[in-house]
């Protein structure tokens, strides 16, 4: 049984326990985590959850979460990723959900929102979506994927702060909706492990076409983008320099729902705030880690390596591309501990600040 206490800048305080049953092979490769969790969380109260992961071979793996709260959230997600299909030359990724986050917030669109326009809502969300990719090359894939996502806006649980709809009425995407997307991406990653890396580059760029299909407000609408991150370890891998390089782009205007444009913040991009804190049209991020091996443990009958990670979020969201739409940009410095048990697991705590205060994350993945 482990003590989990966490804090967001949207989710508030949890308190409570984890109790993970972790299963390994004969070579202590970590194949199976069952952890069951109950959190009291200040906004939503009580929560009962049971995360699955499974991790059959290299490059296989099931996820099944699923929760219940005391208060309106709930959650149930079950993904499955091969990336190496029997005859090594396809792919393929999928997920399915339902959940209805309580605590999500919206300041409105463009980079200079206040803290004080901040709202609340709960984004009730039914999802799915299905990749396959084919083997160009030497760690190199062609993707298409195919998805839908219907999202309704419904009043959040956080105390003080008014509804998202009720002060954003005219924007797009309060009312709720239902998006139909179709993506062609293009992927060469020579990372030595997809969740775990120590060395290699990751290079991204993809175009979608997306649809809205609420009657009333059908819009086409596109979105591009473009990422790319390398891992630089020392001679003894026990310093990695790490950077990240993402672009995106929303093209529809402001038909585009708000939940489907280009946004900032949160545990993967602008770590000093909340999820979600900067939206507009398109976004560019820079991320830089040191991350530094301190030692090693036993935890649960596998070996787990311990590290920290200074870093520096650098970030922007604009509604457009025109001379100087990228200065003022909002930088984070932090610093990260994480518990890696290769080549499936990773358990992380980030701290970072910025102008609107301090903010703490943590997650069950690299931030990038």
């Amino acid at each position: 049984m482990i003590p989990a206490v966490a804090t967001s800048k949207n989710d508030g305080v949890d308190v409570g326990v984890i109790v993970p049953y972790i299963f390994a092979d004969e070579e202590q490769r970590v194949t199976q985590i069952i952890a069951p969790m109950f959190i009291h969380n200040e906004f939503v109260g009580a929560r009962a959850t049971i995360n699955i992961y499974q991790y059959p071979t290299r490059g296989q793996e099931y996820k099944l979460i699923a929760s219940y709260t005391e208060k309106t959230e709930r959650k149930f997600l079950y993904s499955y990723r091969n990336l190496f299909l029997p005859g090594g030359r396809f792919s393929l990724e999928t997920n399915v959900g339902f959940f209805k986050n309580a605590t999500a917030r919206f300041f409105g669109i463009g980079s200079q929102t206040a803290p004080a326009q901040e709202t609340n809502y709960t984004d009730r969300e039914l999802l799915g979506h299905i990749t396959t990719g084919f083997y160009v090359g030497p760690a190199q894939r062609v993707l298409w994927t195919e998805r839908i996502r219907n999202v309704e806006i419904q009043p959040g649980v956080v105390p003080d702060l008014p509804f998202t709809q009720s002060v954003f009425p005219v924007v797009k995407g309060t009312g709720g909706g239902t998006v139909w997307g179709h993506k062609l991406a293009y992927l060469n990653d020579t990372r030595d492990d997809s969740v775990t890396p120590t060395i290699g580059h990751y290079f991204s760029m993809f175009a979608e076409l997306a649809q809205t299909l609420t009657a009333s407000t059908n819009t086409i609408f596109s979105r591009y983008g473009i990422e790319y991150r390398v891992l630089l370890p020392n001679a003894t891998k026990q310093y990695t320099f790490v950077f990240r390089g993402r672009l995106e782009a929303t093209v529809g205007g402001d038909e585009v729902p708000f939940f489907e444009r280009s946004s900032l913040g949160g545990q993967n991009t602008l770590r000093a705030f909340g999820v979600g804190r900067f939206v507009d049209n398109h976004s560019l991020v820079f991320n830089f880690e040191e991350r530094i091996q301190l030692f090693h443990l036993r935890i649960f009958g596998t070996i787990a390596e311990v590290e920290t990670a200074p870093f520096l979020d650098i970030g922007k969201v604009t509604n457009t591309f025109r001379y100087r739409a990228f200065s003022q940009y909002e930088a984070n410095p932090g610093i990260g501990f994480r518990a890696i048990s290769r080549p499936n697991v990773v358990g992380r705590v980030d701290f970072a600040t910025g102008n609107e205060g301090q903010a703490v994350f943590a997650g069950l993945d690299f931030p990038f």
